[in-house]
């Protein structure tokens, strides 16, 4: 009996179970988030948020380039309000060291961009087509000063924060849906009970995706600031790093700092790229908002993400391209793009060389067929053999 009888037929097995796998998948892919390489590599759970717990980033001559309650980990990027791009390279405990990789000119030039731009008009957009959603992924987070708690359980503070966004948005023209859907407790699943609010959203086909948080460090001064003449909490923008629309989001948080910070100096105090999705696979303008800290009064982060709405119509209606289908778009041929069709090409070479090795059955008989098949395709292009004389009369006898 020959042993490679039946690898053939397991060849076909396996590519078939593989594309079931990619088909159900994708069919789902609003309910789970879409895979990534990033997430194939390393952890792609978020990174966790707990109230009181503060981690340090500092840069290699000890300075305080920043701190959060979020857990930081190595391969995280911190963006400045003024372009410095930070690079974490350890954690100890709630340490974290960082090293500088230059400005980020990318921002530098949307922020010369919009210096440029003296009457930018959010009507251009058609805002009655497509809203803007907003939704709470931690949806017991409150602050202590007004709300009298850090956590109240499917009604925090957090709603009214995300009504102001809403109002604020409203005021400029802009449809808003505003979903308070509670999804306690706040774990390291929030984001997957999450998920299913923001396919629900992208139901609605919204321009924008933002999901409104605020931080959980002590220290109340690290986000307030004298804005506009009053004060009020600054904002962090977080960024999923393990996502396949990194690279647009990343693009979308960007042109949002440096609007916001052109319209408002430091309202945005950073951008924040961490492990995780986020639920920003969605769509290419899904954003993660952080307003001020527990410890800051409400009052304050209202003031604070009303003056952040001011820029969210009109980087939508002028900067970029328009929103089309599905939200916000980045060119074709972008970094994400070109990625993830490299990731797509290898995988395809790769499952084909193991289906040829196993057919075969071995590698010298896989080497026999590509030789076989190669010089097949050149017998293809080679021109017609004229038959001789033997031939001629032989096909004239029949």
């Amino acid at each position: 009996m020959n042993k490679h009888r039946y690898l053939p037929a397991f060849g076909v097995g396996l590519l078939i179970l593989g594309i079931s796998l990619l088909a159900y998948f994708t069919a789902l892919r609003q309910d789970y988030p879409a895979w990534s390489p990033a997430g194939l590599l390393g952890n792609a759970v978020e990174s966790d948020h707990v109230d009181g717990h503060v981690y340090t980033i500092t840069d290699n001559s000890n300075q305080m380039l920043s701190k959060m309650s979020r857990t930081v980990t190595v391969g995280d990027e911190l963006i400045t309000g003024d372009g410095r791009r930070y690079k974490v390279k350890s954690v100890h405990g709630f340490t974290a060291r960082a090293e500088f990789t230059g400005m980020d000119r990318e921002m530098l030039s949307y922020a010369d961009e919009f210096d440029s731009l003296s009457l930018p008009a959010a009507e251009q957009y058609d805002w009655k087509n497509k809203p803007i959603a907003i939704y709470h992924t931690h949806s017991a987070e409150s602050y202590v000063p007004t709300d009298g708690t850090e956590s109240i359980p499917y009604k925090g503070g957090i709603f009214e924060v995300g009504d102001t966004l809403a109002a604020e948005l409203r005021k400029k023209g802009a449809k808003v849906l505003h979903n308070k859907t509670p999804h306690e407790p706040r774990d390291k699943n929030a984001y997957y009970r999450s998920r299913r609010t923001a396919a629900d959203l992208m139901k609605k086909n919204p321009a924008a995706l933002i999901d409104v948080h605020r931080d959980g460090i002590p220290d109340p001064g690290y986000y307030t600031k004298e804005v506009a003449g009053d004060n009020v909490t600054q904002l962090r923008l977080v960024v999923g790093r393990q996502n396949p629309k990194m690279e647009s989001n990343m693009e979308f948080a960007k042109k949002a700092m440096a609007f916001a910070n052109k319209t408002h100096p430091g309202i945005v105090k950073e951008i924040f790229v961490a492990r995780g999705n986020y639920n920003q696979d969605l769509m290419s303008s899904a954003m993660l908002i952080e307003v001020g800290t527990h410890t800051n009064s409400r009052e304050e982060a209202e003031k604070g993400v009303a003056l952040f709405a001011e820029s969210i119509p009109v980087l939508l209606g002028v900067a970029g391209n328009q929103p089309g289908p599905g939200g916000y778009t980045t060119p074709a041929g972008t970094p994400s793009g070109w990625r993830t069709m490299a990731w797509i090409v290898a995988v395809v070479l790769l499952g084909g060389g193991l289906f040829l090795l196993i057919s075969s059955g071995g590698l010298d008989k896989a080497r026999e067929r590509i030789k076989k098949f190669s010089g097949e395709i050149t017998g293809l292009g080679a021109p017609a053999k004229k038959p001789g004389p033997d031939e001629r009369n032989n096909r004239d006898n029949r």
